[in-house]
């Protein structure tokens, strides 16, 4: 597994147990180690970078660990041990708390640089998948396997303020929308971008991507693959998801959807509080990415086969939006790391199999067990 966090200044990116960042300034490649020494099957999960740059935040699965680096001195200094394993991590907006999503359910604070017991402040009954606190930090906003985005009041989170409902299957990324950040943009395994008016809990927009896929094959084949496992879809799910302030008006949002060799480049714009997109680019990849993100119009897309991130240049030029490469960023020069590629099946366990559909699964397994 690999990670990618982009900020205004840094570019950071893991593989296995390995992490090597950068600033944009200088491009010098850093590398940072993990104490004490992690086993070889250890991953980091997660990694994310604070709203000031100064401090990068790593998600170790196998030790439970979350391990706090001030970037400027490459120093350690925070090492939490969780109490269960988690999914997801993210700074608080002033930087002075780190949330944890694990995989209970819960959502845990810790004070940096303390480095406390950690605080429960709120729960789901489902798989956390990703979590966020509001530009003016009166909410936290977190979302699961379940479809659920729980929109909880901060610090008394035990007030829910609303749900954001809508999604048919897991909700994977929740991101505030850059240029008018009143609203929320998620991600799901349903293959959709929704927007929503958090505070009401309102759908405003969404963008289906399988409207956009070139390839209709991909999807009846992975439905039919699911369909094999007792499980009924009917669209691609999306697995990377990453928007970016584009101008006043409009946002970039750049989205990886499962086994579609394209990165789907797409302008959200706003006008009166009414949300408009179009599909302005699909960027073509030799192997499905391991992550993607988008900073300051450029694009940023790591692969772990030839351990390279590209970036990519978003330009205006004769009234149209162009992506245009820029260069590759060789990384992990000095790691023992293993090429790996993207493995199709990971993300069957963020779907739910549906009781009603066990009996019928069944049979079906029966008849291919007949017919072998």
């Amino acid at each position: 597994m690999s990670c990618l966090a982009v900020s205004d200044d840094i570019v950071a990116v893991s593989n296995a147990f390995y992490i090597d960042f950068f600033y944009k300034s200088d491009n010098v490649i850093n590398k940072l180690t993990i104490d004490p020494s992690p086993s070889e099957d250890e991953t980091v999960t997660d990694l994310i970078i604070s709203y000031d740059s100064k401090y990068l935040a790593v998600l170790l699965s196998l030790s439970k660990r979350v391990i706090i680096y001030e970037l400027q001195h490459m120093q350690q200094i925070l090492n939490i041990t969780l109490p269960r394993r988690a999914s997801k991590i993210r700074f608080n907006i002033s930087n002075t708390q780190i949330f944890v999503a694990d995989k209970t359910g819960d959502v845990l604070s810790y004070d940096i640089p303390l480095g406390n017991n950690g605080i429960k402040i709120l729960g789901h009954l489902s798989l956390l998948l990703n979590v966020l606190q509001t530009d003016d930090s009166k909410y936290l906003i977190s979302c699961d396997r379940d479809e659920k985005i729980k929109v909880s009041c901060y610090p008394n989170t035990y007030n829910i303020q609303t749900y954001c409902l809508g999604h048919k299957e897991f909700v994977n990324h929740i991101e505030l929308l850059p240029h008018l950040t009143e609203y929320l943009t998620s991600s799901s395994g349903d293959g959709t971008v929704k927007i929503w008016n958090y505070v009401n809990g309102i759908l405003m927009h969404t963008i289906d991507t399988g409207n956009d896929l070139e390839n209709t094959e991909l999807q009846e084949k992975f439905c039919k693959t699911m369909d094999e496992d007792g499980i009924e879809v009917s669209s691609l799910p999306i697995v990377h998801y990453s928007i970016s302030k584009y101008d006043e008006n409009s946002s970039i949002l750049a989205i990886a959807v499962h086994t579609y060799m394209k990165i789907m480049i797409y302008r959200l714009q706003s006008q009166n509080n009414k949300f408009s997109h179009n599909l302005i680019s699909e960027l073509s990849v030799d192997q499905f990415p391991f992550a993607i993100k988008v900073s300051n119009l450029s694009l940023y897309v790591y692969d772990n086969a030839d351990f390279k991130i590209k970036e990519y240049h978003i330009l205006h030029k004769n009234e149209n939006i162009i992506i245009e490469f820029a260069r590759d960023i060789q990384v992990f020069k000095e790691q023992d790391c293993k090429s790996e590629k993207y493995d199709p099946d990971a993300i069957k366990v963020l779907f739910k199999r549906k009781f009603d559909n066990v009996q019928e699964y069944q049979e079906r397994k029966k008849l291919r067990l007949e017919k072998s």
